[in-house]
């Protein structure tokens, strides 16, 4: 596998829930994903067709892209062994998870996520984390773009397709 960039892509949500993290969160991020080479997102997401999948975006309005462009090629490489292996292991939605933003609880481990959690597990697999002394439960979208390896690359401003590379 040719080295492909690791972009991060946080969304500013405007239904009820999404406004309900961003509140509770004190941010302007409700969804966070990670963008593959070919443009598309691989998220955990909740709902009927919900758990760790892969999904093409057409509509990149209320989306920020951020790229990590200190990662190594074997560290991009992890991060796509990892995220692919948890579409293909159809891991599920962490809805507990979410519920913890609330409870303030401790989560046992599983291999159930929710989307930060996801995006940020997948770098710390890698040996590139985003953040340090913070758990993945206890990461919500907004708070990773403070990362100090997160630069924004756009916003909804400028089309996703201009950035992406093509996959070789």
């Amino acid at each position: 596998m040719n080295h492909q960039k690791c972009r991060i892509a946080l969304f500013r949500g405007k239904g009820i829930m999404s406004t309900m993290i961003r509140w509770q969160s004190r941010s302007r991020y409700s969804h966070a994903a990670v963008v593959t080479p070919k443009g598309t997102i691989i998220e955990a997401w909740q709902g009927k067709n919900g758990g760790v999948r892969e999904k093409n975006l057409s509509d990149w309005t209320g989306i920020d892209v951020f790229d990590v462009p200190d990662l190594t090629h074997g560290q991009s490489n992890r991060v796509w062994q990892w995220l692919t292996g948890k579409v293909a292991q159809r891991c599920r939605y962490d809805y507990w998870g979410v519920a913890r933003f609330l409870s303030r609880r401790s989560a046992p481990s599983n291999d159930k996520w929710f989307c930060s959690e996801l995006v940020f597990e997948a770098f710390r697999q890698a040996r590139c984390p985003l953040l340090v002394n913070i758990p993945a439960w206890k990461v919500y979208p907004g708070i990773l773009s403070y990362s100090p390896r997160a630069e924004l690359l756009c916003s909804d401003q400028n089309p996703i397709n201009q950035y992406h590379e093509p996959s070789n």
